[in-house]
């Protein structure tokens, strides 16, 4: 039949191996096979469409985790942001490439200098976006590659960690709105992601009260309604189980007050076409300074600033440019 492909013939319009699909399906769930009387797959011709889209992503950078799960309609939206990526300017690559010689080359020293100087070069807001976002990327990148170890992960994580915070320290605003309670969930010991959040929110007038990784469920509304947070929001690394994300939000968004707004994002967050009641999902840096000032606009129209200007939209392919693993 013309709607029915062997494995053969998927593998050929794709150029995805039979091993690779075999493993995907495993894995994944996708692609979805069918098996014929002697018990061989079959695949309806339509999901090579979402498997062409598949090999592109992959073939730019991304990896199998963050796009086979997706549906078609997430997975078009990352094509065109990568389209609109590339024909918007971005960091200068070579600066990255420098930086990460400087830590494969373990000199902390030159390391920290030049961490500083770019954040007076381009300010804070654009060093995360521009700088920080790719460096935790490529930092991952290396580890996987067994390029670096995890000790030369941990000291960067410090290193930018404590970078970050001094400069959050110059800009945070106590009595700022709307009061944000940042956070990961018990077993997410990933807090990039969260830090980035405080910076960005931060320079937009929020005050951030972090409480730091793996705060349990129970006592995340007793600290919301401590801090008298507006809105609490959790970052999801791509290590966290993806099957304890749906279940962990429910329970969480049972235990917080209504009028108290959920935010999630990290890498994590790709993939989840749904999410409960009340809770936000932010994929990029972008996403998340929108709701900061939609939020302000809202609740706070006296104080309303402008809109910032759009980040560049290499933020939504790797969301809060995560170091993968630690």
């Amino acid at each position: 039949m013309a709607d029915i492909c062997t494995i053969a013939a998927i593998s050929l319009r794709t150029g995805i191996s039979k091993e690779v699909l075999r493993k995907w399906e495993e894995r994944y769930g996708f692609p979805v096979p069918e098996r014929d009387g002697s018990g061989h797959r079959s695949y309806a011709a339509h999901q090579t469409i979402r498997l062409q889209m598949i090999k592109r992503l992959i073939d730019s950078g991304m990896r199998p985790s963050q796009v086979v799960p997706l549906s078609e309609e997430a997975l078009q939206s990352l094509l065109q942001a990568q389209s609109i990526r590339t024909s918007a300017p971005h960091v200068d690559s070579l600066v990255v490439s420098e930086l990460m010689a400087m830590i494969q080359l373990r000199d902390r020293s030159a390391l920290d200098r030049r961490l500083k100087h770019e954040v007076r070069r381009l300010g804070l807001e654009k060093f995360v976006v521009e700088v920080m976002c790719a460096l935790n990327g490529a930092v991952g990148t290396a580890w996987e590659q067994g390029k670096i170890g995890i000790r030369d992960e941990h000291v960067y994580s410090e290193m930018i960690q404590g970078l970050i915070r001094e400069e959050i320290s110059q800009v945070a605003k106590p009595d700022g709105q709307p009061r944000i309670l940042i956070t990961t969930p018990s077993g997410e010991l990933h807090t990039l992601g969260i830090l980035m959040v405080n910076a960005l929110a931060s320079l937009r007038g929020a005050c951030c009260i972090s409480l730091g990784a793996q705060t349990p469920v129970q006592e995340i509304p007793i600290a919301a309604a401590d801090y008298r947070a507006d809105i609490v929001c959790l970052c999801f690394s791509e290590a966290f189980p993806k099957r304890r994300i749906l279940p962990y939000l429910k329970e969480l968004r049972s235990v917080v007050p209504p009028q108290v707004e959920i935010w999630i994002g990290g890498a994590g967050a790709v993939g989840l076409d749904r999410s409960p009641r009340g809770i936000s999902i932010l994929l990029t840096l972008q996403n998340v300074i929108d709701a900061v000032h939609n939020y302000g606009r809202e609740k706070y129209p006296q104080r309303a600033r402008p809109l910032p200007k759009k980040l560049p939209a290499t933020t939504s392919e790797n969301p809060f440019g995560q170091v993968r693993r630690t």
